[in-house]
């Protein structure tokens, strides 16, 4: 067995080189920019009413009470170009150019009309307020999104502001999955009593989908090297190659033989983490291939510690590793030495820092114990108790925030 970050630095180490390609900017949200973009204009590219209001000569209303003439009316749009004299005043509304000679508006909150075509300003307004000066949010030429930002709701803004209808970013590998097992139906099958519905790619698939990846299913492979062979020939063509089961110590020997088979370069066949050990990582040139333990848990844990991870870094993120925190251990926990633990919690924020309280579960089958985590504390290979107010390690998981949310309605019952 080899340590879990020495088995993350493997993976990483032979990462393929990443793709850029050029998308439509509705298809753009969650996906990682590949090249900076640049304003091609001033925002805003005229002096702009931050409020509704009147636009003023901070001269004429330096004292309360000022009375001016109205001249006329500037909306957002209306393409009306004025100019303001000594002693007059313009309608105004929010984001409309403010008229020439205008070095100020005032909010209609401070402002009463006594007579028609005439408007009193009731407090004083400084050169400058509520305007926003030509590019002083962005200058032509300046670089408003650098290489490397994941598309979000402001980012489309952004580039919508600037014309940009296509988007060059990071491409997304193509990835397929297979499950393999005897014992493995689909899940809209009736399973007999030696048999169970294939989890495993439904929460693979939710995983994938966590990362914006559409992975491709090919199904269930029987523990036959040859039906084995043919899936996997077919999964080759993709980027990525997912596989769950048949990679324990009882079947290794066999998936290895058509691993070898088929020109795979095998880089590592155990990891020291519990539950997750029988984890398998290859590659064949630029394609990758994960072969993950066939129990949930463990498909779970070792999808978010290594292929989370080299994923998303190949479509552009930085640090796609799930993030971790350190906090108060709420129970005493006990571990056989060896293997670094990822055991299922409930992290909290509270006033006083995190809180991580340990849960209780079955093992690496038990799906339904782990689903009420919405993190993992972490259990150091080294150690064999951790005490009640310990500081630990805790793995939130990608839907933390979802989970928690939804923790009133029964989630860690």
């Amino acid at each position: 067995m080899i340590p879990v970050e020495q088995a993350l630095q493997i993976v990483l180490a032979n990462l393929p080189a990443r793709r850029v390609e050029q998308i439509a900017l509705a298809a753009a949200l969650g996906r990682v920019l590949a090249s900076d973009v640049v304003a091609d204009s001033n925002v805003p590219p005229f002096r702009r009413s931050a409020v509704d209001g009147f636009a003023v000569r901070a001269a004429d209303v330096s004292s309360a009470s000022a009375r001016l003439r109205i001249t006329g009316e500037v909306r957002a749009g209306g393409g009306v170009e004025l100019r303001l004299g000594a002693g007059e005043a313009v309608a105004i509304m929010t984001g409309a150019p403010v008229p020439e000679c205008a070095d100020a508006v005032q909010m209609v909150e401070h402002s009463r009309r006594d007579a028609p075509g005439e408007v009193v300003i009731c407090k004083p307004v400084r050169a400058g307020e509520n305007i926003a000066p030509l590019g002083s949010e962005a200058a032509a030429g300046e670089t408003v999104l650098g290489a490397g930002r994941v598309v979000g709701p402001a980012e489309a803004a952004i580039l919508a502001t600037f014309g940009r209808a296509r988007v060059e970013v990071y491409a997304r590998p193509r990835v397929a999955q297979l499950a393999t097992g005897d014992e493995l139906v689909e899940v809209d099958a009736t399973p007999r009593p030696d048999q169970i519905r294939n989890s495993n790619s439904h929460s693979l698939k939710a995983q994938l989908g966590l990362l914006g990846i559409e992975a491709e299913y090919l199904g269930i492979a029987r523990d036959d090297p040859d039906e084995l062979r043919r899936r996997m020939v077919e999964g080759l063509e993709r980027d990525v190659l997912i596989l769950t089961g048949g990679v324990s110590m009882g079947e290794y020997d066999f998936v290895k033989e058509v691993f070898q088979e088929l020109g795979l370069q095998i880089l590592f066949t155990r990891v020291a983490m519990k539950p997750g050990k029988p984890t398998v990582f290859a590659r064949k040139g630029d394609r990758l291939v994960f072969g993950l333990p066939g129990n949930p848990v463990s498909t779970f844990v070792s999808f978010e510690n290594f292929v989370r991870p080299a994923l998303g870094r190949i479509c552009g993120l930085a640090r796609p590793d799930l993030p971790r925190v350190r906090g108060e251990l709420l129970r005493d926990m006990k571990q056989t030495p060896g293997r670094t633990a990822f055991l299922p919690a409930w992290a909290q924020w509270q006033a006083t820092g995190w809180t991580v309280e340990p849960l209780r579960w079955k093992g690496s089958a038990d799906i339904i114990g782990f689903a009420r985590a919405n993190a993992t504390v972490i259990f150091p290979a080294e150690r064999d108790f951790i005490a009640r107010g310990d500081q630990v390690e805790a793995m939130l998981l990608a839907d933390f925030a979802l989970r928690s949310s939804a923790a009133g309605a029964g989630l860690r019952s």
